[in-house]
């Protein structure tokens, strides 16, 4: 197990590889590969460990009531997976986890969680500050995923690149069809929509880049 990678994971930052590795002499803990399209967890399956990515990147999705898959976010390595549903009375997993390419994970049974948490405060500093920040983004996608259109859809993602990037013009981080993907619609309604938006002159697009012609617009399109 290589501990250099592991320690610069957000759960161990700032634990020196050679004290992890002493660390983990003493628990249960495995490293595992999952190859391109191979499950790491299932959705509405017990958790009882945690996975850790140290290399490659999985895609989070939902099966909704109508049995439609939706596709969550995309967890990319050095994170853990679901680390805000280790405890709790229904600590099952929200989402099916699947590989998107050759993926190494260390899976820490949920026993051997605790004895870390217990033995060592950084780390357990560092667990409660990812669940927090897990939390908000949980917070935020499920506020995504309300809106019904996918004109209201466009007009959140905008804002919120908008903000992160501290422009109007915004460089899509995603590509169209992991866009289409991220919004749970074909691609070519999200080209529909977007050549409509921009036709009613609510922003200009050129290829990956997105100009907010009139933000208050979109704005109150989110806020309705």
């Amino acid at each position: 197990m290589d501990f250099t990678i592991l320690a610069q994971t957000p759960l161990f930052q700032g634990i020196p590889a050679e004290e992890l590795e002493k660390i983990f002499a003493v628990l249960n803990i495995s490293k595992n590969c999952f190859r391109k399209g191979e499950m790491l967890a299932m959705q509405d399956e017990l958790v009882n460990r945690l996975i850790i990515l140290t290399r490659g990147s999985v895609k989070a999705e939902m099966t909704d009531p109508s049995g439609k898959l939706i596709k969550v976010e995309d967890i990319e390595a050095p994170n853990p997976l679901a680390i805000l549903f280790l405890f709790g009375n229904h600590n099952r997993f929200p989402v099916q986890a699947t590989a998107r390419e050759m993926v190494e994970a260390v899976i820490i049974p949920k026993q051997c969680v605790l004895q870390l948490l217990a033995a060592n405060e950084l780390i357990l500093k560092n667990y409660l500050d990812i669940s927090a920040d897990f939390a908000a983004r949980l917070s935020r996608k499920l506020h995504f995923m309300s809106f019904r259109t996918i004109r209201q859809k466009i007009a959140m993602y905008l804002i919120e690149q908008s903000r992160k990037q501290e422009s109007d013009t915004v460089e899509l981080i995603k590509t169209k069809a992991s866009l289409a993907e991220y919004f749970g619609v074909s691609r070519p309604s999200l080209e529909r929509e977007l050549t409509n938006m921009q036709q009613e002159g609510l922003i200009a697009a050129e290829r990956r880049r997105i100009t907010i012609l009139r933000k208050t617009d979109l704005i109150q399109l989110v806020c309705r």
